[in-house]
């Protein structure tokens, strides 16, 4: 049986479900993120469509295989490509959404804008932020600031899914897609856009995949090939470091703001759960980059308090998949499930899986862990959150007026 290599290839777990049809972007300018310039996917200028669409389609070139990625989003096992020593799959984000916003009814028409026996695009507002089915132009030049500011370790730890490209949706699908709408037009003029990124596989963690690690994690380990007690040790480590920098996001990305005095990165209407994609070695790459965004650290209350939140918030999905990772280490060990000697055994291994996190220290104490949160810049030096309680007999019981 063999160990993880440190960089193992990408993995497609899911099954292809059709093919994309490639044809012309629209002739307005595409976005680009300047450290993604020279990365060369085949597709700098094209855009793939979904079959329902092929007959409106001019000069339509390839095609290429894809696995369903949530409602607009597809994974492209055949486009593989290198980046900073991994390799990674090619995922599109605005393929057309596969089903309606609201069920059946006002768009049951024939097209583009339809008809969702197939796909379709149309104007409405999808959180204010994109039009149904596609991308806005507006996420993604956010995405392409959050991937300019990306490197070989991520954001100071913190894994993403980088965007490569967003190339404008053509004129013909625009055209039509405008009028279409059920309540609320996305605003503006802006092309519509398809993005391309990269990923690391199509598992999610716990959501919006076809295999998610949270619902068959013996079998998303096979997949990966995690063989052997060493193998899943790696890759429980490489879950726990990239796992531990997204709980911790703000510290890392805190920094100086004319006026709000600091800022740092924050979870909008995104998840762990749903919106991270997991490497055949463990590590977490978040791949919906959009949903973050830009909060103000005023002062020191107000930086704890985003902190801790921001900790708490994303706690349990981090351990819900953790959890399951430590179960499967007893199941093939043969032992059963002991929770007090599991938390002593976890703190452990976060002590040595964290040791060179210069964000974040564990601090031990008889009863507890606590991670004390260390932020690069900002009004706060420190942020103390509890991480693990260990002993079943030192709960203390609560007191009420009628038991005094």
């Amino acid at each position: 049986m063999r160990t993880l290599a440190r960089f193992p290839d990408p993995i497609v777990v899911g099954h292809v479900a059709e093919r994309l049809y490639c044809v012309e972007p629209g002739s307005q300018e595409a976005i680009v993120p300047s450290n993604m310039k020279d990365l060369k996917t085949g597709l700098e200028d094209a855009v793939l469509i979904p079959s329902l669409l092929k007959p409106r389609a001019p000069k339509l070139k390839e095609t290429y295989d894809m696995v369903p990625d949530g409602n607009r989003g597809a994974v492209l096992p055949g486009i593989k490509v290198e980046l900073y020593g991994r390799t990674f799959v090619l995922s599109l984000k605005g393929i057309g959404a596969r089903y309606p916003m609201y069920g059946d009814g006002l768009l049951d028409a024939d097209g583009v804008g339809v008809g969702f026996k197939g796909y379709a695009f149309s104007s409405e507002s999808w959180f204010g932020e994109s039009p149904w089915g596609a991308m806005s132009q507006k996420a993604c030049l956010d995405d392409k600031a959050l991937t300019e500011l990306s490197g070989p370790d991520g954001i100071n730890g913190f894994r993403i899914c980088p965007m490569v490209r967003a190339n404008p949706l053509p004129e013909w699908v625009m055209e039509t897609a405008r009028p279409m709408f059920w309540y609320r037009r996305l605003e503006g003029q802006a092309p519509y856009y398809q993005q391309a990124r990269l990923v690391p596989s199509d598992v999610r963690l716990f959501y919006q995949s076809e295999e998610a690690l949270g619902h068959k994690t013996s079998h998303v380990l096979d997949c990966f090939k995690v063989e052997g007690m060493e193998a899943l040790d790696e890759f429980m480590d490489n879950y726990i470091r990239s796992g531990m920098a997204a709980l911790t996001l703000i510290a890392r990305t805190a920094r100086k703001h004319k006026t709000w005095g600091h800022t740092a990165l924050d979870y909008d209407d995104v998840w762990l759960d749903k919106d991270s994609l997991i490497s055949p070695d463990g590590t977490l790459f978040f791949a919906d980059i959009e949903g973050l965004d830009w909060v103000p650290l005023r002062d020191e209350p107000e930086a704890i308090k985003r902190i801790t939140k921001q900790f708490n918030r994303n706690f349990y999905e981090f351990m819900y998949g953790l959890d399951k990772l430590l179960s499967e280490r007893d199941r093939r060990v043969g032992r059963p499930v002991d929770r007090q000697a599991r938390r002593k055994e976890l703190a452990s291994r976060l002590e040595l899986a964290l040791a060179k996190d210069r964000y974040l220290t564990l601090e031990r104490s008889g009863e507890h862990l606590d991670v004390i949160v260390r932020p690069s810049e900002g009004p706060v030096r420190q942020v103390m959150v509890r991480f693990l309680d260990f002993d079943d007999h030192h709960i203390v019981p609560s007191t009420t007026e009628g038991s005094k």
